[in-house]
């Protein structure tokens, strides 16, 4: 069994990202995000408005897993964006396209560089994981 699991961040769109950490994971050729505990920092109305569940954050802080999505690689269609310089991967998945990134949206040039180039490193290792796993 192949495991393949990165913090990463759920964005509501590549223009207007509003970050929620979690975990990015491919198991058994499912392809899940599950939110961590700083999720509990993030905005979380356009996530919940998404999910159609109330007061995630009271769900985070209570310790609860909240998995925002989990499908087998043969329901979902998983792209990297050049406009996300690679550090951005797109996962289509039966109820909406959700964006993930592998870094942190940070601002700034430098930042920005540096986010770009760790993030291009982990899409190649995410390419690789979901090939081998034949998706």
């Amino acid at each position: 069994m192949d495991i393949r699991e990165d913090k990463a961040w759920l964005l509501q769109s590549r223009i207007n990202p509003f970050p929620v950490s979690g975990a990015l994971a491919l198991i058994n050729r499912r392809i899940s995000f599950v939110l961590d505990a700083a999720a509990a920092e993030s905005a979380l109305g356009w996530l919940e408005e998404q999910m159609e569940i109330d007061d995630l954050k009271a769900q985070i802080e209570a310790g609860e897993t909240i998995t925002v999505f989990d499908h087998s690689l043969e329901d979902c269609q998983v792209s990297w964006p050049l406009t996300g310089g690679g550090a951005m991967m797109l996962v289509k998945a039966p109820e909406r396209k959700w964006v993930v990134s592998y870094d942190y949206p940070s601002g700034g040039p430098i930042s920005n560089t540096m986010t770009l180039v760790s993030g291009r490193k982990k899409a190649k290792e995410w390419k690789k994981a979901l090939a081998d796993a034949g998706g």
